[in-house]
């Protein structure tokens, strides 16, 4: 007789329900699945963050390159000193500020903080977004440096794994400086050395608790919490990581206090080494960095090694430092100021800029934002408002063409052109209103222009280190007045070899040129800082009228 084996049940299995030993069965094969699959996955990534090359995480970030239309370099023989620093550089305030606000369990976690992803996931899932990244300073580590930007489970999986390798691969204080010298800071700042000169005027190793504490505030937000861009927003983050560290005990209560209680302040002194032979005016790379900065908010661009070609034109450049300089040194009046500004009006970019006398003595840059009296430089749009309006235009008589139209319309007018400060509406067919040489060469290159007022520029492109283009921009207009009316307009300005020219005085006060051939639009203004009349004022408008003359003449 065959042998039959005996179908033997466990005790347990005698007392436990049909449906219950089902259930279980299903609940270990789908654990030993999911078990299995985790494995796959692991494997995956594990062999996929094996083809990184781990090096890069302690290179140091590569700085961007400025510039000119032409493609020369806006910061000429600018020397390339590292900005690398290491752990022991750092003051222990400034450590224990990061670990506060970014990464509490640093210095005891494998680099990724489970609970905490476990947490985000969990968020996610009920927000049906990734709202919640968890990230350690680690996982920010290995994003930042192999530039793992988009939001989703493959860019997890593959940040977890290469945080993994770093974290077997270093030193927590090493992951410390790596992080610290590759994080963006905003406002061009790429690493803690170069954020801590830029902001405070000193290296990293003398930070006050304060601005160690602001500059981890910035991380989280480096475009919107610059102190740069906001000062107020900038405290508030200081703030917020202080309260962090009182938190879990790095701070007492009195010096936390003290800190808050102070206002944040940034260094005025202004540090300028020699200027190399062929580098921009401090002016110039001052008003660039703004537009720079103002773009990389706008499109959150964080990568470093860019290269930003820039509108300015270095030879002009050079060419109105050379010619301003000349001309204040013939005056000689010491404090007299000069602003000029040349603008390409068919496509709106900056070619030259010149903010003032010398940056040393003044950082405030009234090419851009001064707000100097007009005067007769307003008569070619009095001539122009009357032309919209239908009226006669009285040649060399800019009040009584002024007199024949409504103040307020004038006014409405002269918005259109870019001038943007009120005027004093009784007077306003005198020139009673102010602007900066930015304004009055937007303004005057429109009739130029066809009646169309150019938008201007300072950044033409950017370009990140593999050639791939971030930004672009292209030549925008917004009509201001008809075409007619810009070609009568022009008809009635003073013409010489073809340049089409106007020159005014203020009262003496306010001493402008204007000139535009072609594509060029000119503006240089002479006055004083605090108004008061200008000696020698016929001279030097025929002096300015021939530097004006000049720089459109020579275009090309």
């Amino acid at each position: 007789m065959a042998w039959k084996p005996q179908n033997r049940k466990s005790p347990m299995a005698k007392w436990l329900p049909e449906w219950l030993r089902l259930a279980l069965k299903v609940g270990l094969k789908c654990a030993f699945i999911g078990l299995v699959i985790l494995l796959l996955v692991a494997s995956y990534y594990y062999s996929k963050a094996q083809k990184y090359d781990l090096s890069k995480v302690a290179e140091e970030q590569q700085q961007n390159t400025l510039l000119d239309h032409n493609g020369a370099p806006l910061l000429g023989n600018d020397s390339k000193e590292s900005l690398l620093i290491t752990y022991d550089q750092l003051p222990q305030h400034l450590v224990d500020a990061l670990i506060a606000r970014e990464d509490t369990n640093f210095e005891h976690h494998c680099g990724v903080d489970f609970k905490g992803l476990i947490r985000a996931t969990l968020r996610n899932a009920k927000d049906m977004s990734f709202t919640q990244g968890a990230s350690t300073l680690t996982m920010q580590l290995a994003r930042n440096t192999y530039d793992i930007r988009a939001k989703s489970l493959n860019r997890k999986f593959l940040e977890i794994a290469l945080t993994l390798r770093i974290e077997s691969s270093y030193s927590k204080n090493e992951i410390m400086a790596y992080y610290l010298n590759r994080i963006y800071f905003g406002s061009g700042c790429y690493g803690i050395e170069q954020a801590s000169r830029k902001y405070f005027k000193k290296s990293v190793t003398d930070l006050t608790l304060s601005e160690s504490a602001t500059l981890v505030g910035i991380i989280r937000g480096p475009h919107i919490f610059s102190p740069l861009n906001d000062l107020a927003a900038a405290q508030n983050q200081r703030n917020q990581v202080i309260d962090r560290m009182l938190t879990i005990g790095k701070l007492t209560t009195e010096q936390a206090s003290a800190v808050k209680n102070s206002p944040l302040v940034l260094p005025q002194k202004i540090t300028l080494t020699k200027k190399p032979l062929e580098a921009a005016n401090p002016y110039a790379l001052k008003a660039l960095d703004r537009h720079l900065n103002e773009i990389l908010a706008q499109k959150d661009i964080r990568a470093a090694g860019l290269t930003i070609t820039s509108a300015l034109d270095l030879k002009k450049l050079h060419q109105c430092e050379n010619d301003i300089k000349k001309l204040l040194i013939e005056a000689k009046q010491p404090q007299l100021q000069a602003a000029c500004i040349i603008i390409d009006h068919k496509t709106g970019a900056i070619r030259a800029l010149v903010g003032g006398r010398d940056y040393k003595a003044l950082q405030f840059n009234i090419a851009l934002d001064g707000k100097l009296d007009l005067g007769d430089a307003f008569t070619p749009f009095i001539y122009a408002a009357a032309l919209e309006r239908g009226k006669l235009p009285i040649k060399g008589n800019p009040s009584q063409t002024g007199k024949q139209l409504d103040p307020a319309e004038t006014q409405r007018i002269a918005k259109r052109f870019g001038f943007n400060s009120p005027f004093n509406l009784p007077e306003i067919h005198y020139g009673s209103g102010t602007c900066s040489p930015l304004e009055l060469a937007t303004a005057f290159s429109t009739i130029a222009n066809n009646g169309k007022r150019p938008h201007t520029f300072f950044v033409e492109h950017i370009t990140k280190a593999d050639g791939s283009e971030l930004f672009k921009n292209t030549a925008q207009s917004t009509p201001a007045i008809q075409e007619g009316t810009a070609l009568e307009t022009a008809k009635l300005l003073k013409y010489k070899d073809g340049i089409a020219y106007t020159t005014a005085a203020f009262s003496g006060r306010s001493l402008w040129s204007a000139a535009s051939k072609d594509s060029l639009t000119a503006v240089i203004w002479v006055g004083f800082q605090q108004p008061a009349p200008v000696p020698n004022k016929n001279s030097l408008l025929k002096k300015m009228q021939s530097l004006t003359y000049h720089w459109v003449a020579s275009e090309k």
